[in-house]
């Protein structure tokens, strides 16, 4: 009994540890969860405590520009979201409190996370629209600092002016105006400051910046104009002049150039450069010094090459009329001699017409080249001009002399032609004359009526070719036409007769040779007879075969090289 009772004291007290330690834990785990929400609640004060609202109560409480009340109402509506964040921020603290309270740990550890994450994007959110609420505020800095050094060198400029008064009298009322306007400029600045207009103050100051620009450019850039106009531009375009009236008197055609009127503009150009300068037109005013200096000197290239041209045009003439001179010969020889030969030679019909086109094409280029040379006589062109049409001429006259060369070789080649269409006949004649005669030497048993009619085909295209060539004028298209036809009647007629005479040859001295054996018993004797009679009769092909096969089975394989033998000896090339 009494170790009962001790038992289940023990067990109470192990209970009451395990309870005790239980709370000490849960204790100690509130404290570090309160802790991290103490921490989070402080971030959103020190975000929320910023100085905005003062910074836009200010800005609200004076005058702006359009664009800084639309700023600044922008700026309001934000930071009214933002406080409208930070309200959310502190109802989001106080249920993570009551979480960690009901020892809801897992939730409270979800919303600590997504406070955090909330309150980091809150913080940059505040602390963008300060730097630009700063910014703003910078900028009126900046302006005061501009300001001041603009202000020195207005001062300088004034100083200046009252020094050096007498070399701008023609500018006075302008340069009074700039120097008036900056002065308002300055007064109007310090308006905008006043009343935080910074926009505004900040076009003022860009105005200031470029009607003190326009000042220094007055100072710089007028006595540069005036030096520039009177030292270098005038005289240059005097030089043009005096060039332009000095090549004109050496007979050299410029007018096409316009120099004079040219001249006549540029010097309007000039005239207004003072307009130019009362209107500050600085851009143009160097636009068109530059391109009046570059024209001037480009014509006076140009002025130059037309007259190094003068000689080069008059040599290109006496070159051009020496091959018009020769061409016109040359074509006329030709057509003499084709005239003569007209009545014995026909030419193509075509190359007849490009030839009468060429004479033609030679008188048009003829009329051209007295044209052009009048021309050059009279001065009323530009010598570049005529240069270029007498090199196109020239060109014209080149490709001329190259198709009458053509021509000329195809006068000659009539004479050619002939000449070789003859021999050409001549041997096909002598090719015939062979193979009828070795055809005819051969005694054959009997004549074969193919070769015969071949024979007289061919005999056919001969006299044909040779009453062609005879006839006049000579067509040497018609000539080369019969002479395609009999080389292919003689060709396929040599075939024929060589074959069939190496045939005769090679049968013949088979059944020579075969004799020797006509003294066996046996079918050999029979065998010859037919052989004979096979020859008797023309068929040498089938002598040639069926003797082969008698003695091969005679003499067995050693024939074969007697065969061979007899084919050399006799030239039985074809077989």
């Amino acid at each position: 009994m009494t170790d009962f009772k001790l038992l289940i004291l023990i067990v109470m007290i192990v209970v009451l540890a395990i309870v005790l330690i239980y709370s000490v834990i849960i204790v100690s785990k509130k404290k570090q969860y309160y802790a991290k929400i103490d921490e989070l609640d402080y971030l959103k004060h020190e975000i929320s405590n910023q100085t905005v609202p003062f910074e836009l109560a200010k800005l609200r409480s004076t005058k702006k520009s359009e664009r800084i009340v639309k700023l600044v109402q922008q700026w309001e509506r934000r930071w009214g979201k933002l406080e409208s964040d930070f309200i959310t921020v502190t109802e989001q603290i106080i249920y993570t409190e009551e979480l960690v309270a009901n020892k809801s740990f897992v939730e409270a550890d979800e919303h600590l996370v997504e406070l955090k994450q909330t309150l980091e994007s809150l913080k940059e959110e505040v602390e963008q629209l300060i730097e630009e609420i700063k910014s703003l505020k910078k900028s009126e800095e900046r302006s005061r600092s501009n300001v001041v050094g603009l202000k020195e060198t207005f001062e300088q400029l004034k100083r200046r002016y009252e020094k050096e008064e007498e070399n701008y009298i023609e500018f006075k009322e302008e340069m009074k105006t700039l120097f008036k306007d900056v002065e308002v400029f300055f007064l109007k600045f310090n308006e905008c400051m006043e009343e935080c207009n910074y926009d505004l103050a900040d076009e003022t100051i860009e105005l200031i910046k470029s009607h003190i620009e326009i000042i220094v450019h007055m100072f710089e850039r007028t006595p540069m104009y005036k030096d520039t106009i009177t030292q270098e531009i005038k005289p240059l375009l005097r030089e043009v002049l005096k060039s332009y009236e000095s090549i004109m008197k050496s007979g050299v055609y410029l007018k096409h150039l316009q120099i004079e009127e040219t001249i006549a503009v540029y010097h309007e150009q000039l005239d207004e450069i003072p307009n130019w300068i009362k209107r500050f037109d600085f851009v143009k005013i160097e636009g068109m010094l530059v391109e009046i200096h570059d024209n001037a000197k480009q014509m006076i290239e140009f002025m130059k090459k037309e007259y190094e041209l003068q000689e080069v045009l008059k040599e290109t003439v006496v070159k051009t009329k020496s091959l018009m001179q020769e061409l016109q010969e040359h074509s006329e020889q030709l057509q003499e001699r084709y005239e003569n030969i007209k009545g014995n030679y026909r030419m193509p019909e075509e190359e007849e017409s490009q030839f009468v086109f060429l004479l033609n094409e030679i008188q048009i280029v003829s009329n051209e080249l007295f044209y052009l040379v009048g021309k050059v006589d009279e001065h009323q062109s530009a010598n570049s001009v005529l240069l270029r049409e007498l090199s196109s001429l020239n060109q014209q006259l080149d490709e001329i002399k190259e198709q009458l060369a053509v021509f000329d070789g195809e006068i000659e080649s009539l004479y050619a032609g002939e000449k070789e269409c003859r021999q050409r006949a001549l041997h096909l004649l002598k090719t015939f004359n062979h193979l009828k005669g070795m055809y005819h030497q051969v005694n054959f048993p009997v004549k074969n009526e193919e070769t015969e009619e071949m024979i007289k085909r061919a005999n056919f295209a001969i006299q044909l070719l040779f009453e062609t060539i005879g006839r006049l004028p000579i067509n040497i298209a018609e000539i080369d036409k019969q002479l395609a036809l009999a080389q292919e009647s003689i060709q396929e007629l040599s075939n024929r007769v060589e074959i069939e005479v190496q045939q005769s040859k090679l049968a013949e001295r088979l059944m020579v040779y075969g004799h020797r054996y006509i003294g066996r018993e046996g079918m050999y004797v029979v065998d010859l007879t037919i052989a004979e009679d096979q020859f008797r009769q023309g068929n040498y092909e089938t002598v040639i075969e069926k003797m082969r096969e008698l003695l091969k089975e005679i003499e067995g394989s050693r024939f074969d090289l007697t065969y061979d033998q007899f084919k050399q000896q006799l030239d039985c090339y074809l077989l």
